[in-house]
């Protein structure tokens, strides 16, 4: 069994070095680690080789190998970045060797652990997904491999549907056309088409005698959200 102390003392040891090598202006522009991995961007791969070769002479002790980007793909920390230049998009990464192997819904364990771990894989797919595709497709994977873990698939359904109507309940609207200042929106409750028809009549009178334009913008609020 490791010590609790192993990952702090490793970060400590290559602070220090970092912080030698900001000095000396030796560090590049992007660079990121966590632990002991460390992502970088590099203008070539000899920059890059050259980068290795700095941090191994830093200390007797560091031993540095270089992953790079394959076909588009660059594996990190189970997260696969994707280069879509100009931009880069983020996935699940999953190993050739990935198992599945997770708690068994058979298990004797309490079913709070079970419900949070299907709420854990939920929220990791959104979290590293940088669109809703990959998310779906991350859903779609760990569905298999819960009903090979015996979970009952209304439990893993039910937690996937919560989760995405948060998240879209809690997204802020798309950014609007730009339209000029005189124009002035106001966010409503929607209630109904007809009562949303007269607010539209009511506000366009109000827009008549003020000479700015008045637009409602009606959301669809929750019950939780009418309660507080």
């Amino acid at each position: 069994m490791g010590s609790p102390l192993g990952p702090l003392l490793a970060n400590v040891f290559k602070c220090s070095i970092e912080v030698n090598l900001e000095q000396h202006g030796q560090l590049p522009r992007y660079y990121r680690r966590y632990v002991d991995d460390t992502l970088t961007v590099m203008p070539d791969r000899m920059t890059a080789g050259q980068f290795v070769e700095t941090l191994n002479s830093a200390h007797p002790s560091l031993k540095v190998t270089m992953e790079i980007e394959r076909e588009g793909s660059l594996p990190f920390l189970g997260t696969e970045l994707l280069n879509r230049a100009p931009k880069i998009k983020s996935k699940v990464y999953i190993k050739r060797t990935n198992t599945g192997l997770l708690l068994h819904f058979q298990s004797h364990v309490d079913i709070k652990y079970k419900r949070s771990l299907v709420n854990t894989m939920v929220d990791r797919a959104y979290r590293l997904s940088s669109n809703w595709l990959f998310f779906s497709e991350e859903c779609d994977h760990f569905r298999r491999v819960f009903h090979d873990l015996k979970y009952p698939k209304p439990l893993v359904e039910t937690t996937i549907k919560r989760f995405v109507e948060r998240r879209i309940s809690s997204q802020e609207p798309c950014p609007s056309p730009v339209v000029p200042s005189e124009t002035v929106r106001v966010v409503l409750g929607f209630k109904d088409q007809s009562s949303a028809n007269y607010v539209k009549q009511q506000l366009n009178n109000l827009s008549s005698k003020l000479n700015v334009t008045v637009q409602p913008v009606f959301v669809s609020l929750k019950l939780e959200q009418q309660l507080k």
